[in-house]
């Protein structure tokens, strides 16, 4: 499906030769594959103009479509409606997509610019990001993000001192003819941008590319991993997902007294079960780390054989990544080599990592606080940190969308009812503070470095005066 007249075609004797297509082609081979007499289509930009190809209610052919996407192109919009010519409404079933690239790694340089295009068009269009992309693309495949920014400065800093393990410094600047470092071997200010780099890296020959691009790719892997921990890794609205996600209290916080919107928190306990690695599963995954033992601990890892610089909000520090059966972690190189870590043998490595793999726990559960409902009004008064936007629909219960707080920062929005004129002072004097919403005084419980929150409610509810009716009882 194009929109060529001609193309060319292989007799049985090998030989090429030319064939005229009419303008009814199009519309043939559509009719053809609507109605299963041929399972596989193929087509490109032009071919998909105004056509559809998906699983249509009215079609004999309703099978899923798996939709390959072989050229995605410059343009995020072009992108979007080719992938529409398969995912329409009035479906059966909605298609797989699949991006597709080689094993030359220079190619994801074409996927990420798409990538970029349709985070931004779905930051226009919808107000968050992976409604472009449909959820096609991951963080580390837009290699032109802030996070991609700050990793590849890192690489640079890492070729520099010759810590890079696919090239030395001298090859680096000889096969693209970048310069790193001024003429005192001091890391330039003004370094290559992204896209310079990554337009140079695709000039290198395959066994080049595939290696600068797997150190890359692993230090935006590195960075992105430490975002999500920290809770900077910006993902727009998530779909929390687990194996059982079970709502276990709902409180009202504030009432809005014009419209009766609610705002309220939620509380949830999300079960997942736990896949530990095996230590051979572990080795195959990280052929380039080192197998060690804590001596002080007893218990066996898996860290990177040489330490790579590492950029959080323009912090630099050397940092070595930690694999154990529990999770990955990350440490400064100074406490490194301060450490009681040394290297061991793999059969010993194997012993204590299938040890430590076999004693974990088989499923994890975590709770968490969903803050839901009227949130404008209060948004200011929202602890700041860790915090994520998740649609959920916990069991039983319908879908709802909310932003996450942790434990204190719901004690600190928990309204103090109750308090008179006369108790106002005494409660500024624990340390609350108050604010007028919705023309009502209101008094809030801080939370945050330093204060115990839940120390300072306990010490409020039993340092208030009883009200009349427990006076009464």
């Amino acid at each position: 499906m194009t929109g060529r007249s001609i193309r060319p075609l292989k007799s049985s004797d090998g030989a090429l030769f030319i064939e005229k297509r009419s303008a009814s082609s199009n519309s043939s081979e559509t009719r053809v594959f609507m109605d299963g007499e041929k399972h596989i289509l193929t087509f490109s930009d032009a071919g998909g103009t105004g056509r559809s190809y998906h699983a249509a209610r009215t079609a004999k052919n309703q099978k899923r479509r798996r939709h390959y996407l072989l050229e995605p192109g410059w343009r995020a919009d072009a992108a979007i409606q080719g992938l529409g010519r398969t995912h329409r409404s009035a479906q059966v079933l909605a298609p797989f997509f699949r991006v597709c690239t080689s094993d030359v790694h220079g190619e994801k340089r074409f996927t990420s610019t798409i990538a970029r295009r349709l985070d931004q068009l779905g930051a226009l269009t919808k107000g968050q990001r992976e409604t472009g992309s449909q959820g096609m693309f991951r963080e580390e495949d837009n290699l032109e993000s802030p996070i991609a920014r700050g990793a590849l400065r890192g690489y640079y800093a890492d070729l520099a001192a010759g810590r890079a393990g696919a090239m030395s410094y001298e090859q680096f600047t000889d096969w693209t003819a970048l310069r790193l470092i001024d003429q005192d071997g001091v890391l330039l200010e003004e370094l290559p941008p992204i896209q310079r780099f990554l337009n140079r890296v695709l000039a290198l020959p395959i066994h080049m590319q595939n290696a600068l691009f797997a150190e890359f790719m692993s230090r935006i892997a590195d960075q992105t991993e430490r975002a999500r921990a920290a809770g900077t890794l910006d993902l727009g609205v998530e779909t929390l997902r687990g194996e059982r996600i079970e709502q276990v209290s709902t409180e009202d916080l504030w009432t809005c007294p014009r419209s009766g919107a609610v705002t309220r928190i939620v509380g949830l306990e999300v079960t997942d079960p736990v896949y530990v690695l095996s230590a051979e599963e572990a080795l195959d995954r990280n052929p380039d780390k080192l197998t060690m033992i804590n001596r002080a601990s007893g218990r066996a890892a898996l860290i990177s054989a040489r330490p790579m610089q590492m950029y959080d909000e323009e912090i630099v520090t050397l940092m070595r990544k930690v694999t154990r059966p529990s999770g990955s972690t990350y440490v400064e190189e100074g406490k490194f080599q301060a450490s009681a870590w040394e290297e061991i043998e793999q059969p010993e490595f194997r012993r204590l990592w299938d040890a430590e793999a076999d004693s974990l726990p088989k499923t994890t559960t975590t709770k968490l606080y969903l803050l839901t409902g009227l949130l404008l009004p209060i948004w200011k008064d929202i602890p700041s940190g860790n915090e994520r936007i998740y649609r959920v629909t916990p069991e039983g219960q319908a879908s709802m969308i909310g932003r996450t707080v942790s434990e204190d920062g719901a004690a600190a929005l928990r309204e103090i009812d109750g308090a008179d004129r006369g108790m106002i002072d005494g409660l500024k004097a624990m340390g609350c503070f108050t604010e007028i919403i919705a023309f009502q005084l209101r008094v809030f419980v801080p939370h945050g470095d330093g204060v115990d929150a839940a120390a300072m409610l306990a010490r409020i509810v039993g340092e208030r005066s009883p009200t009349a009716a427990e006076r009464a009882a």
